[in-house]
């Protein structure tokens, strides 16, 4: 390997993104959470009557980010080979070049960080909202 230093720059960013899911994953309970302990709403009422679209969206949003984030970790699999020198095609592609898999990380990771940025932001401007209303 020419710069092994690019091996240990691309684990510090698979341990950003495994973080990012993890808290998205947290984020997608977030809502229940709140709406009963903090909010004080019922068991026995349903959620669905109590949320508005902005938690759907938001939820959209979190989902979406772990998807960029396998994405991202996938992609880091296949930079790896080519920085060994190997072959690593992507989806169809035989043999893709490197700079096109750093772009596609590039874009996978900011995806990653920015839809849990915006779905923690839907679901905290919800609840503020909401608390605002009693």
């Amino acid at each position: 390997m020419k710069e092994p230093w690019k091996i240990d720059t691309n684990e510090k960013y698979i341990d950003v993104v495994k973080t990012v899911m993890g808290l998205s994953t947290a984020s997608l309970l977030l809502p229940v959470f709140l709406a009963r302990e903090f909010l004080g709403i019922d068991s026995k009422q349903p959620l669905a009557g109590v949320f508005s679209c902005s938690i759907y969206w938001a939820w959209f949003l979190l989902g979406a980010s772990i998807l960029a984030g396998v994405f991202f970790q996938y992609l880091s699999a296949k930079w790896v080979r080519i920085a060994w020198g190997k072959e690593a095609g992507i989806f169809f592609s035989k043999n893709t070049k490197e700079s096109t898999v750093e772009l596609w990380m590039e874009i996978s990771f900011w995806f990653c960080v920015l839809l849990f940025g915006s779905g923690l932001a839907l679901t905290l401007a919800y609840f503020v909202g909401f608390s605002n209303s009693l």
